[in-house]
């Protein structure tokens, strides 16, 4: 049972380090002289970033409540969420350098940072 927490530690540390950055930062670095920075799309898609919300609060509760409640299942749900969490905030990553970018290599660079 001993290996079995530095292995789970040292999988939730690279985990946490593997994580898409946050829309907002993804916003914040754009470049406002852009010419597509004002268009339509570009001020939708930046709406939608700021309006993403981390659900810092509701992973907490599913890990530690389903741990109560069974062992290893609140790690188990709260590694679902967060995977379901991180694709959507890749989504939204993408959103928003798709149409505040033209150049496709920094829409991967700045999605990806």
């Amino acid at each position: 049972m001993r290996p079995l927490i530095p292995s789970l530690a040292a999988l939730l540390v690279l985990s946490a380090c593997a994580s898409n950055p946050a829309p907002r930062d993804t916003v914040a670095r754009l470049d406002a002289s852009h010419p597509r920075y004002d268009s339509a799309r570009c001020r939708k898609a930046r709406a939608e970033a700021e309006q993403y919300n981390e659900h810092r609060i509701v992973r907490a509760v599913v890990g530690v409540g389903g741990n109560v409640v069974m062992p290893f299942a609140g790690a188990a749900a709260g590694g679902a969420l967060t995977h379901r969490l991180e694709r959507k905030k890749a989504k939204l990553n993408h959103a928003v350098a798709k149409a505040c970018l033209d150049d496709p290599l920094a829409r991967k660079a700045v999605a990806t940072r």
